[in-house]
């Protein structure tokens, strides 16, 4: 894999370390806490993150730009979230991820579960408060994780 991303159940956000996957990024401040609980880690912007899955094009807003990161994570917990999002498992076939679309197998590391993206944005923005907004075409799926967080504080209400 040319660029490592860890599948992560436990984490709230997604997060990634490249900025060649951010379409466009809004500088901000702030930190993200690891999984430790103790590492604390600078975020440098929040964005919009396209990458490509096989064939299949993803654009994830409010991806947070977070360079000290050892590998870019995707949030699976965000993932389950989003309708027609899902998880599958056995033993014959492994793991699977869902996408509206698609369905892709995860890769099993050693301590890790991986997903096997590259980058496919054209041309990079720098913005600030800016609205992100996308369109789906038969290959891309978009997610609006601003809508997504909104679902999850209704739902958790």
């Amino acid at each position: 894999m040319a660029y490592p991303i860890i599948a992560d159940s436990g984490a709230n956000y997604h997060m990634f370390k490249e900025i060649e996957f951010f379409d466009s990024l809004t500088p901000t401040t702030g930190n993200v806490i690891l999984g430790d609980g103790k590492t604390s880690l600078s975020i440098q912007g929040i964005g919009t993150v396209k990458m490509k899955i096989e064939e299949h094009e993803l654009c994830i807003d409010n991806v947070r730009y977070v360079p000290d990161l050892a590998e870019s994570i995707y949030s699976l917990f965000l993932h389950i979230k989003c309708p027609h999002h899902g998880l599958q498992s056995s033993f014959e076939d492994g793991l699977k991820i869902i996408f509206p679309g698609f369905t892709t197998s995860a890769i099993l590391g050693k301590d890790d579960i991986y997903l096997d993206a590259v980058p496919c944005r054209s041309t990079f923005k720098c913005l600030s408060d800016v609205q992100f907004s996308h369109i789906s075409s038969s290959n891309s799926v978009c997610r609006h994780t601003s809508q997504l967080e909104q679902e999850i504080k209704v739902e958790s209400a």
